[in-house]
């Protein structure tokens, strides 16, 4: 080792200059490597740099260690602030979701409820303008009343009659006062006053188109014949109607013509002029009100504590073929 020392020595003070003293210290540590006590294997990526006898060492930039003195963390006070601003976060957006959520169910439900009230108010208003019509104008009575109705508890029934509408015949000989109308459950009902010239006597029909309406199972129901304990099979008029009230406008004068008072069961039907519908309508959802609501319904209150979302609609309607408004 001595002798390859001395040798590389030599042939630096032979050659002069800058020399390339790493092919020596590749095979013997001499100079700073062998002071210290080290081996060059112990930092493979060093490299010397020599600019005559001077030697400078560049070694690579190792990323700088934290003692244990200098680490930091997270105390035990910030995770239970951080926890708490959480939770009122959380609880903040949940509170925003669940008010949006009842908004929106409160929302479908009236415009649910709105339906219903369009759909029951067409079909018995329209029922009821055209109760009484007859197509021989000459023989206006009604084989039965053609307005009438019984009172029930929560809820009232409605009967209405009249003629089929008009149409043209166009049989040999015609019958000119041929009717023809589809009733509520979709059956046709056709006029059975054709005319007979042998007796030449007044055209009558005795066909008649029937409503009878009536609340059931929350929903208002149409049924195509006036029994009370046998109506048939009816159809759906409107979902979500509760109970249903009629009163009825007395008229006075020669053809009932002015309305001075409305009564739930007439002592005469004939001088019914006017039928004043009440319908308490309930949205199909739970929850969305609060606490009991009180609603006017009939002259009466009526409070309930189910949080369903209720609604009173009230229409009169002229019984055109009678009143002379």
């Amino acid at each position: 080792m001595a002798r390859c020392a001395c040798q590389c020595a030599q042939g630096r003070h032979r050659r002069g200059g800058l020399r390339r003293r790493w092919q020596c210290d590749r095979h013997h540590p001499v100079g700073r490597h062998a002071r210290h006590g080290r081996r060059r294997q112990d930092r493979p990526e060093e490299a010397n740099i020599y600019a005559g006898d001077a030697v400078m060492t560049v070694r690579p930039s190792a990323p700088r260690q934290l003692g244990a003195s200098k680490q930091q963390g997270i105390g035990l006070v910030e995770v239970l602030v951080a926890m708490t601003v959480g939770l009122v976060l959380l609880g903040g957006v949940g509170y925003m979701f669940i008010g949006s959520k009842q908004m929106n169910t409160a929302q479908t439900d009236m415009v649910r409820i709105q339906e219903s009230t369009r759909n029951a108010l067409d079909v018995v208003g329209t029922a009821l303008r055209q109760a009484g019509y007859r197509l021989n104008m000459n023989r206006i009575e009604i084989e039965g009343r053609s307005v009438e109705g019984t009172v029930g508890g929560d809820s009232d029934t409605l009967i209405v009659r009249h003629d089929p509408n008009w149409v043209v015949d166009t049989a040999v000989p015609p019958n000119r006062m041929l009717g023809r109308e589809r009733n509520c459950v979709g059956v046709d009902i056709t006029s059975d006053n054709a005319f007979n010239p042998a007796t030449a006597g007044a055209q009558i029909n005795n066909n008649l188109i029937i409503y009878q309406f009536r609340v059931l199972n929350g929903q208002l129901m149409c049924y195509a014949n006036a029994s009370a304990t046998a109506p048939g099979t009816g159809v759906v008029v409107a979902d979500n109607v509760e109970r249903m009230k009629i009163t009825y406008g007395i008229g006075v004068g020669g053809g009932q013509e002015t309305v001075t008072t409305y009564v739930a069961a007439p002592a005469d039907f004939t001088h019914v002029s006017a039928v004043r519908v009440s319908l308490l309508l309930r949205g199909p959802s739970g929850g969305v009100t609060v606490g009991p609501q009180t609603v006017s319904f009939n002259g009466a209150n009526v409070t309930t504590n189910d949080g369903h979302l209720r609604r009173v609609v009230t229409a009169t309607f002229n019984v055109r073929n009678r009143s002379r408004f």
